[in-house]
This record gives structure tokens, C-alpha cells and sequence, in this order.
């Protein structure tokens, strides 16, 4: 045999009638390479560490969800809770604006009353010019005290300046007897209510005469 054909068979000597020493060297081999394939792996510990982080991470997020589920039943009650207090407020509005002129139309009613009066002893021939004036005086009281009860108040600005936020001029009168734009005379009152114009006063205005 030539020395080349030694040297290769030394190198590959995987024959299966290899010795003890050889066979040694193999599981030696296999055992490093099984060892390799395992180092990625966590170990026991490290996995029961993971298992309870993500048992703790469950727990965590269980708890938020509860808080959540609370508080969005808690958001739905409140919008209830709003709703049902904007109805009872339309209703209570509704209830006010058609029930809130009873006591003025009961005191309108004693305006009707002392009217009536008045006309049926007109009718009858019992009333005298006297007594008519008087008992229109206490109606006009009447309503009057009726009027102001309700804020209402009467503009009769004879004598004053003339203001177009409360007085509407419809006519002119040239006269030295008193400053330009004086309230000579006031052809219908204007009434006011809690200091908001009604209806405005009708009134005569002064002007310097022409030159």
C-alpha cells in the first residue's frame, strides 16, 4: 500500500469496524451538538417567571376592564339621570308658561266684575253720571293695581324729553313756550314690562319755530 492511500484512511476512519476509542469520540460529538441545539431555550425558571408576569399582566387587565365597564355604567346613568331632569324641566316650563298668567286673569276677573256691575245698573236706570265716574275710577284702580302686580308700567312722558326708545312721535308742533323736542302731549300712553318696552308712548314733540 502507498503512503497516499495510508495517509486517507487515517483521515477517514468511519468504517462501522471503527474501536471503542472512536466511538467515544462520536457521542462526545453528538452530545456537544444536542447541548448547542438546547442553549436557546429559557429554562424552568424563566418560564415560571413569564408564566407569572403574564398571569399578573391578565390580572391587570381583568382589573382595568372592570374599572371601564363601571364607569361607562356609571356615564350611562348620568345621561339618563340628564334626560329624565331636561324632561321634567320642559314639562315644568310647558306647566309654567300655560298656568302662569292665573293669578293676573283672576284679577282681571274683578275688572269684570265691577264692568258688569256697572252696566247693569246702567241698564236698569239706577246709575247717575256721579256715580258712573266713580265706578269707573275703581275699576280703572283695579286693573291698574292688576297691571303693576304683573310688572307692568305705564309710559306718559308729557313734559319730558323726548326718548325714541320709549316714545313715538307722530307729530310735530313748532313752540316757544317750551325747548325743542319736549313731549308737548301724549295722545296714548306706552306701557313697559319689567322695564321692557310694551308698546311705546304716542306722543306730540316740540320744534323751534322757522326762522
Amino acid at each position: 500500500m502507498t503512503d497516499k492511500g495510508k495517509k486517507s484512511q487515517d483521515k477517514h476512519p468511519k468504517s462501522p469496524d471503527a474501536g471503542p476509542s472512536q466511538r467515544y469520540e462520536d457521542d462526545n460529538l453528538l452530545a456537544s451538538r444536542v447541548v448547542s441545539a438546547d442553549a436557546g431555550l429559557p429554562s424552568p425558571e424563566h418560564v415560571e417567571e413569564l408564566r407569572r408576569q403574564i398571569e399578573s399582566l391578565n390580572a391587570t387587565i381583568q382589573a382595568e376592564q372592570e374599572k371601564v365597564a363601571a364607569y361607562w355604567d356609571r356615564l350611562l346613568r348620568k345621561e339618563a339621570d340628564l334626560q329624565n331632569l331636561q324632561k321634567r324641566m320642559q314639562e315644568e316650563v310647558e306647566k309654567t308658561r300655560k298656568f302662569a298668567i292665573d293669578k293676573f286673569a283672576l284679577e282681571l276677573l274683578e275688572v269684570q266684575d265691577s264692568l258688569e256691575h256697572g252696566l247693569n245698573f246702567a241698564k236698569n236706570g239706577q246709575v247717575e253720571a256721579q256715580h258712573l265716574l266713580e265706578g269707573m275710577n275703581m275699576t280703572h284702580r283695579i286693573l291698574m293695581n292688576a297691571l303693576e302686580k304683573q310688572g307692568i308700567q305705564i309710559i306718559n312722558p308729557e313734559g319730558e324729553a323726548f326718548n325714541p326708545a320709549f316714545h313715538e312721535a307722530i307729530s310735530v308742533q313748532e313752540t316757544n313756550d317750551v325747548p325743542p323736542n319736549q313731549v308737548l302731549a301724549v295722545v296714548q300712553k306706552g306701557y313697559t314690562l319689567n322695564n321692557r318696552l310694551l308698546r311705546p308712548a304716542r306722543v306730540v314733540v316740540s320744534r323751534a319755530p322757522a326762522s
